[in-house]
């Protein structure tokens, strides 16, 4: 009898970049280690499953240099380049693409989606709805739970 893949449970709230790379890339190495993983985007990390959400995340510097008009979009290439050249990660939108075909398994929270009227057409292909009960559920089941 083989031995039980390990399981691990993420969760993404923000649609930063701080709040979408350690999840994405947790979950790729996870699944290169020969474990399922699985996300769990809710509240503002929600956009990140969505069709056009790579366009909303951003990068604020932290401090009043995150309220000036224009700055968070220049953070954001800068940082993504930074990413990119100096820790070889791709962007978000890759990685997210290089998370799917490599098997993490992404799931919308309901509660979110009915709040934020999101439609179940706006939504990525292959991203399942659940509620927090179906997160619950996974989470019981998962060797390792994170809250990203």
């Amino acid at each position: 009898m083989g031995e039980q893949k390990k399981r691990v449970t993420l969760i993404c709230s923000r649609n930063t970049l701080d709040g979408v790379y350690p999840p994405l890339i947790l979950a790729l190495n996870a699944v290169r280690a020969g474990a399922e993983a699985m996300v769990f985007f809710t509240f503002q990390g929600l956009d990140v499953v969505t069709k056009r959400g790579f366009q909303k995340i951003k990068f604020y510097p932290p401090g009043l240099w995150g309220v000036i008009p224009g700055l968070p979009a220049l953070a954001t290439r800068i940082m993504c380049r930074l990413a990119e050249k100096r820790a070889s990660v791709p962007s978000p939108a890759e990685l997210m693409e290089m998370c799917r075909y490599e098997g993490v398994k992404f799931y919308a929270c309901q509660m979110t989606k009915d709040m934020m009227a999101v439609r179940d057409e706006d939504l990525l292909e292959g991203v399942q709805v659940i509620d927090a009960g179906g997160y619950m559920k996974l989470a019981l089941q998962s060797d390792v739970n994170m809250f990203v």
